[in-house]
């Protein structure tokens, strides 16, 4: 997002209030007036979740350092990526230990501004990794870039800044591989999201736990189908064991090979709660599972 257009949203978020600069986005994106108070709605949940700021277990799981722990007790650390490092600072990058091929990300970050993919050590110096480290961490000083402010995701304001250093799972392609996001009611998983192209041509597609496609739509195009992955029941095994005890809680997984499931991330938000159904009727439909 350009400097313009986070200042406008911050500006707006200053003068309206939080709550009613939620309403208006709200309605912006999701097409109806949301009603908080009285959620009913997958969305509205969502936004309730995020303006009650009583789920105080939402800095634990955001934290991608944290977390690691939350799912070694839960799962064991055979579903962790390996992780080369932890930074508080760019000076305590150890640059000669690294691995030829490896991913850095910011603990509380999303998307690409938090995220380096480097295939080959040989192909990026010390000093330009420190150089990209320090912009990872400087987004946190930048009131521009305080992704939190006003998507009201207050948790992430609560995390201190780190730069996790892990496995590359994908080495060579410069990309990541496909993660499946399993959405978890009450301790069970009932819909599975596929997406394709997040950073050029995003569409999404989406199945039942018998991996049937289904007929609705969120937030964007319909995607190609997906092929069934091979470690599925055990990957919905592993998210219900993740997400027990939560009301909700979306788990995404990834499978290397088919064969290897490994864990990506945990979403107490999704798409802010922004995230259009199409049929609007599946908002209330997912609602009625939370």
């Amino acid at each position: 997002m350009n400097k313009a257009k986070s200042f406008y949203r911050l500006f707006s978020r200053a003068i309206l209030g939080a709550d009613y600069y939620e309403k208006i986005q709200f309605r912006r994106h999701t097409g109806y007036w949301g009603n908080f108070d009285k959620a009913r709605t997958f969305n509205e949940k969502i936004c309730k979740r995020k303006m009650s700021r009583n789920m105080l277990d939402a800095i634990l799981l955001q934290d991608k350092v944290a977390v690691r722990e939350f799912v070694k007790a839960r799962v064991g650390d055979a579903y962790l990526t390996q992780c080369y490092q932890v930074l508080n600072n760019v000076e305590e990058l150890s640059y000669e230990t690294l691995p030829s091929s490896f991913v850095v990300k910011g603990n509380d970050g999303c998307g690409r501004d938090s995220l380096l993919l480097v295939d080959e050590k040989e192909n990026i110096k010390e000093v330009e990794l420190k150089g990209e480290i320090s912009r990872i961490l400087e987004r946190h000083r930048d009131p521009f870039k305080r992704f939190y402010w006003y998507s009201n995701e207050w948790w992430y304001g609560m995390i201190q800044p780190k730069v996790i250093i892990e496995e590359h799972l994908m080495p060579g392609t410069g990309h990541v591989p496909l993660d499946y996001k399993f959405f978890v009611f009450h301790g069970k998983v009932e819909y599975v999201q596929v997406d394709f192209g997040r950073f050029i041509s995003h569409t999404r597609s989406l199945y039942n736990t018998k991996w049937e496609r289904q007929n609705f739509r969120l937030g964007y195009p319909a995607g190609p189908d997906a092929e069934k992955p091979t470690c599925l029941e055990e990957m919905i095994e592993i998210s219900e064991k993740i997400a027990s005890g939560y009301d909700f809680l979306r788990v995404d997984l990834y499978e290397i090979d088919n064969k290897r499931v490994v864990f990506g991330e945990i979403t107490v938000a999704p798409s802010l709660g922004h995230a259009r159904f199409d049929p609007v009727a599946w908002d209330l439909a997912f609602g009625d599972l939370w």
